[in-house]
């Protein structure tokens, strides 16, 4: 898996993939409804896993850096389409033991160009 110039040393344990559309739902006369499907949203990408090891803080400061830049680039998985995506939530745990680091990590799909 990638994103950006990052590369995960070792697949994520856990990867979440939410389709979600915008809808409107609004209540008409005698007891039933209309339903306005507004748009396709982007999907969101939830991602857990562990890096361990002497880069394990390595690998976490590459992410950290790509999240505090900000910038949309390629997310890539071998199983799913490739797409651009904005890292958008990051979380770390450590330990137990030395060089243990446990993640969570959100990305959000950007609309296509």
């Amino acid at each position: 898996m990638q994103f950006g110039t990052f590369i995960w040393p070792n697949d994520p344990e856990i990867f979440r993939m939410k389709f979600a559309r915008k809808v409107e739902v609004e209540a008409a006369n005698g007891g039933t409804w209309t339903v306005n499907n507004i748009a396709r949203m982007g999907r969101t990408f939830e991602c857990e896993g562990v890096f361990f090891g002497s880069n394990a803080y390595n690998s976490i400061r590459a992410l950290a850096s790509l999240h505090i830049a900000g910038h949309p680039a390629a997310l890539i998985h071998p199983q799913w389409d490739n797409t651009t995506a904005l890292l958008s939530e990051m979380e770390v745990t450590e330990g137990p033991g030395e060089n243990l680091l446990h993640y969570k990590l959100t990305f959000i799909e950007l609309p296509p160009a």
